[in-house]
């Protein structure tokens, strides 16, 4: 028997092996091993014997050396049971910390094609495995993670319910997660009532359920748990009060733009300028081409006519008392638009052309205030921006000198340069859902220009006064987990005269006790969310193949 290295013995392989000899043909280790304990346990009764039967050979695969395939070839023997009430006569060997039975590799190998597998699935682990020796197929590491068992989780106390979308637009899952323990516990294959009421039976003990505000999950909670405390998510709940802000100001489109105008489009050279074909180009640019322009503006005019037209077939239907199916069938729209159109007084207002940023955007105000200091010359100016950290060409600096030039012989102020109004209130259109983020905006976030804007806007109406009140007392309660004052803010919401605040506040007591609850405790479902995030990049790791059973199991293992 060769002299073999007891460092390698002990190091290399399992300790209950002795190594009796070592080989090398240039691609992969061999290492001849056996067992070298004198007797053996019998798998059936428990009796150690001593007395052999026979002796064979047993093949596995090991982990690699430095990137070298390692076969371990063992020798193990058969005993024969003495215990005269075992049915099983002669058995083999187990090694138990070596190897299953009837595997073909070791346990330390198995583990390492897991991990590998549940990290980066079946192609990107395949990959990672010939890299470091392990020969393998894609195929094989899948099989392996749907082999892997989960033990049941138990006792969770305060759990997260919410659903995710195998694929967008397809059916939906259930995925709940240990909020103290930070843990997925379980994926489910559908997202209904009764899924998550059998779920929750199975697993008694759940004391805190956080969830959205979806019926599905209010109705399988209360039965499945009827004594769970029932948390409302809190952004769910700013985020349904931002939709129905959102709704309303729809209606509210001409006060929006009334409170954006600035003070001097009210002159007469300002009211013509709103205009899109009266353009009259100033002497200093005689030949300007106007072309383009005109095409995109008879373009945009079109658009805006099939619009109003939509619009009035939509509330002429409406108002005569026709099925909103009834309406997306006969005129060929989504449901989406009939809900936007049905309740608007008055017909949608044209969207006002949007210029794309520049790198001059953050420049503007200076060069604005050095031109009405008096100096407009356009390479002067580019010389005085550089020195404030301005890098690009001076061609885009002087260009817009340019147009405040022409501006200025056509008779108009400086504002009435599109450029010259990027980034303000006043210049751009606001929409409605622009205008409802700067109402949910905590006031000290908000710039004074936002500050006069929202103060214009609330004093034309006092409906929108209400609702931008309410929804600052509302957004303050939910960031400071007030919910001692929730009772008091639904009687002035039921007292406003904001039709919104008040349909909101009938949707917040649908489901009161999960509301108040939400803004009392400090549970959420944003690590839930974190979590639907990860399977989202397991399910593109998997290249089409993440079926439920696998994609279960990398999340679990995750």
């Amino acid at each position: 028997m060769p002299n073999i290295n007891p460092y390698v013995s002990s190091f290399t392989i399992p300790k209950p092996l002795h190594v009796d000899e070592l080989s090398f043909n240039g691609q992969s280790v061999t290492i001849h091993a056996s067992a070298g304990n004198p007797a053996a346990k019998c798998p059936s009764c428990g009796h150690f014997s001593r007395r052999i039967h026979s002796v064979y050979q047993r093949t596995l695969a090991d982990l690699p050396w430095c990137g070298v395939p390692v076969c371990l070839r063992l020798r193990v023997r058969k005993f024969f049971c003495d215990k005269p009430s075992c049915s099983q006569k002669i058995f083999a060997e187990r090694l138990e910390e070596v190897a299953r039975a009837y595997a073909r590799c070791t346990d330390r190998q198995r583990e390492a094609l897991e991990w590998i597998a549940l990290a980066l699935g079946g192609e990107a682990g395949a990959r990672l495995a010939c890299e470091l020796g392990l020969r393998v197929s894609p195929d094989t590491l899948l099989n392996r993670v749907r082999g892997i068992s989960f033990a049941d989780t138990e006792g969770v106390r305060v759990l997260g319910v919410d659903d995710f979308g195998f694929r967008k637009g397809n059916a939906s899952g259930t995925i709940l997660v240990d909020l103290e323990r930070h843990e997925i516990v379980d994926l489910l294959q559908g997202h209904s009532t009764e899924l998550i009421e059998q779920w929750l039976r199975q697993r008694p003990g759940v004391e805190v359920a956080s969830r959205d505000r979806s019926h599905v999950c209010r109705e399988g909670i209360s039965k499945g748990a009827p004594e769970a405390m029932q948390v409302a998510d809190r952004w769910h709940l700013l985020h349904n009060l931002f939709q129905v802000l959102e709704e309303f100001l729809l209606g509210k489109r001409t006060l929006l733009q009334k409170a954006a105008a600035p003070e001097e489009k009210a002159t007469p050279e300002a009211a013509s300028e709103e205009k899109d074909d009266d353009f009259t180009p100033g002497p200093m640019s005689p030949n300007r081409p106007r072309l383009w322009q005109a095409r995109q503006q008879e373009k945009a005019r079109k658009r805006h006519e099939r619009l109003v037209e939509q619009w009035k077939n939509i509330r002429r239907l409406y108002l005569a008392g026709a099925d909103l199916r009834d309406i997306c069938r006969q005129l060929g729209i989504s449901a989406r638009t009939v809900y936007r159109y049905k309740d608007l007084q008055e017909p949608p207002l044209r969207p006002a052309y949007k210029r794309r940023a520049s790198v001059l955007d953050p420049y503007v105000p200076y060069l604005l205030r050095r031109w009405n200091e008096g100096c407009h010359n356009g390479k002067r100016l580019h010389r005085e921006i550089r020195e404030r950290g301005y890098t690009h060409s001076e061609k885009i600096c002087v260009t817009f000198i340019a147009e405040l030039r022409r501006a200025e012989a056509a008779g108009k102020p400086p504002s009435s340069v599109p450029r010259a109004r990027k980034g303000s209130v006043a210049g751009t259109s606001p929409t409605a859902k622009n205008v409802a983020a700067l109402l949910m905006r905590r006031e000290e976030k908000l710039n004074e220009e936002q500050k006069e804007y929202l103060q214009r806007l609330c004093a034309s109406d006092a409906a929108l006064a209400d609702a931008h009140r309410l929804t600052q007392e509302f957004a303050k309660m939910v960031r400071n987990l007030e919910g001692e004052k929730l009772d008091g803010w639904l009687k002035e919401a039921d007292a406003s005269d904001a039709a919104v605040m008040q349909r909101f506040s009938a949707g917040l007591k649908k489901d009161l006790k999960a509301v108040k609850a939400g803004l009392t405790e400090s549970w959420s479902t944003g690590p839930v969310e974190g979590f639907i995030n990860k399977l989202k990049l397991l399910k593109r790791q998997g290249y089409g193949r993440a079926n439920f059973d696998l994609l279960r199991a990398r999340a679990l293992a995750a």
